[in-house]
């Protein structure tokens, strides 16, 4: 089982016609869906509010197969992003993260939520706000005491957080101690920006030595490290190209259930060709996802049907 701790947001998307629709997401939450819609057992750890929105995301979650794993709704209101679309057609968002549901927990109660048989716990992005720190620190203390692995999504949000110092830090701390690490080329300029792209690849391998980590580079594609494996692949191109939101949650997802039906092997455990498989699936899911506008990603089926057509077109 995957479980899941971090922000649920209602995105507000510009339309062609200057109105706003609201959006189910938020990084987190949409790897949760994600990883759902690949036949994965998840459990979302964070608070959904009482409100409109907050009940929207609960029958989401449930339509998609997942588990809400709190014992209560929060009456703290849902948070909102007002995103806005670049000339590369890449989001760029207004985030209102101060008083907001998936906040609204102490470390006990989000421990207490954790599944008996949960494998993996996925956190990153706002989940890291320096503010939740020493909650986030004893979630991570009480899932190592479980022997249970952790996948973060570094998804640096510099502009979004109190405290910038704090928030590298406990970005680091965290990086540190996870299995599984995730992150962009604009995450490192993020994290790192006194070094260039292959220094700062080096930093965050060198804080993580034994992890996976997984680098995307938009159109230039994405690569793993895992101890002996190096593997980079090109982009797949979606048709049509319509936004890129929540592609970086569609492919996160997709390869850490593709590592989750392997039963979460080591380095040592799984071949090259089978880290490729895993990279590639995760790749076309992030191309399927592009290809719709917002976030919605591919369900199991969808995405072997298309992995078997781009297997016989080569």
């Amino acid at each position: 089982m995957l479980a899941v701790i971090g922000e649920n947001v209602v995105d507000m998307l510009p339309g062609a016609d200057g109105l706003y629709r609201a959006c189910l997401g938020g990084s987190p939450f949409n790897v949760a869906i994600a990883a759902a819609r690949q036949a994965i057992a998840v459990c979302y750890l964070s608070p959904l509010s009482q409100d409109h929105f907050g009940q929207q995301f609960a029958r989401y979650l449930a339509d998609n197969g997942g588990v809400y794993g709190p014992a209560f709704f929060s009456s703290a209101p849902t948070s909102v992003a007002m995103v806005s679309i670049n000339a590369q057609r890449q989001p760029q968002y207004s985030l209102y993260r101060q008083g907001i549901a998936d906040r609204d927990i102490s470390a006990v109660q989000q421990i207490a939520a954790l599944p008996s048989a949960c494998k993996l716990l996925h956190l990153g992005s706002l989940a890291l706000e320096p503010q939740d720190g020493e909650r986030i620190t004893a979630v991570i203390a009480a899932c190592q005491a479980r022997q249970v692995k952790l996948a973060v999504d570094i998804n640096v949000r510099i502009n979004a957080v109190t405290d910038v110092v704090a928030y590298r830090a406990l970005l680091l701390q965290v990086i540190a101690q996870s299995h599984f690490i995730k992150a962009s080329d604009e995450d490192l300029q993020l994290l790192f920006p006194e070094l260039n792209l292959t220094q700062a690849l080096g930093a965050l391998r060198d804080c993580a030595p034994q992890a996976l980590l997984a680098l995307t580079e938009g159109e230039k594609g994405a690569s793993l490290y895992w101890q002996q494996h190096h593997i980079s692949l090109p982009v797949i191109t979606a048709t049509p190209f319509v936004d890129t939101v929540g592609a970086g949650d569609t492919f996160w997802a997709n390869l850490l259930a593709a590592l989750l039906k392997l039963g979460l092997p080591t380095a040592a455990d799984i071949s090259t060709a089978q880290l490729t498989q895993c990279l590639q699936r995760a790749m076309l899911a992030a191309s399927l996802n592009i290809a719709q506008a917002g976030c919605n990603p591919p369900h199991c089926a969808e995405l072997d049907a298309a992995l078997l057509q781009l297997h016989a077109t080569k």
